[in-house]
């Protein structure tokens, strides 16, 4: 019984955070200009962190990195989605509702999808912001991501867990 009691507070949880993330994906895209946000990073800075990574060889890490910058608005679309992804994911994880457990990365992608086809078709109307092909693929793309993630973290957590209970060491 408590177990119950906790898996449905846990569900409720993470259904209010599904809910306000939705509302700041929302808030977000009612910005006319968010470009002008990333007129805050010190480019000087960045610099010498690429050259730290390529000294040691790691020079893939800048390409991603100015391929990430070069596309700012695409990778923003990206990990917004990743994260609407996680936390659909965990909502229908801690679900006590079967089918919700059963179906988790069909309605994860549904209602993701769903959500950014609204969410471009708002864009639409917002001034010097537009509709985009392009921030749904990044959109999926980014749930497609968490469907990924979430069930390799969470087996990880499992293992981790049951190394603790047994008292083994990591």
């Amino acid at each position: 019984m408590a177990r119950d009691v906790r898996l449905i507070n846990i569900f409720e949880f993470f259904l209010a955070l599904s809910i306000i993330y939705a509302v700041f994906i929302f808030y977000l895209s009612s910005l006319s200009d968010i470009s002008t946000h990333m007129d805050f990073i010190d480019k000087q800075y960045i610099l010498k962190i690429f050259s730290f990574f390529e000294s040691f060889g790691l020079g893939i890490i800048t390409e991603i990195s100015v391929f990430a910058y070069s596309n700012y608005d695409k990778s923003m679309h990206f990990i917004l989605y990743t994260g609407f992804g996680i936390v659909l994911y965990l909502t229908m994880h801690f679900s006590g509702n079967p089918i919700l457990r059963k179906y988790t990365v069909i309605l994860v992608l549904l209602i993701g999808v769903l959500y950014a086809i609204t969410d471009e078709m708002h864009q639409s109307y917002v001034p010097g912001r537009s509709a985009s092909k392009a921030d749904l693929v990044a959109d999926t793309a980014g749930l497609v991501f968490s469907l990924i993630l979430m069930p390799v973290l969470i087996y990880i957590q499992q293992k981790i867990s049951g190394w603790i209970h047994r008292g083994q060491t990591l």
